[in-house]
């Protein structure tokens, strides 16, 4: 599969870009996510309910840092407590949601 994701890269110069906007890109209109709480209303991933690998959390993480808004740091990291297994999470994913979450 990373092989896979290197020879899309080539193909595909900015693909961790572009899926980093899929991720980030509501699928629903803005009057209905106004009255609603929740961050991850209309998300792709969220709706199929998506288990994502720890290498595509680090390449959002590293994707949202050089386009640094907060809310999709926060979409990503929501996403990450609520649909991931707790021990896929290693050492390294955190110290990167560290580093960038206090700059």
């Amino acid at each position: 599969m990373i092989n896979s994701a290197y020879e899309l890269n080539d193909l595909i110069p900015n693909i961790e870009l572009m899926f980093y906007n899929i991720f980030c890109s509501p699928l629903t209109t803005k009057d209905i996510r106004k009255g609603n709480e929740d961050l991850m209303v209309g998300n792709l991933f969220t709706l199929e309910n998506l288990n994502l690998p720890p290498a595509v959390y680090r390449s959002l993480l590293e994707t949202v840092a050089l386009h640094p808004k907060k809310k999709h740091f926060k979409k990503i990291i929501q996403h990450l407590i609520y649909h991931s297994d707790p021990q896929n999470v290693s050492a390294e994913l955190i110290e990167l949601i560290t580093y960038i979450g206090i700059d």
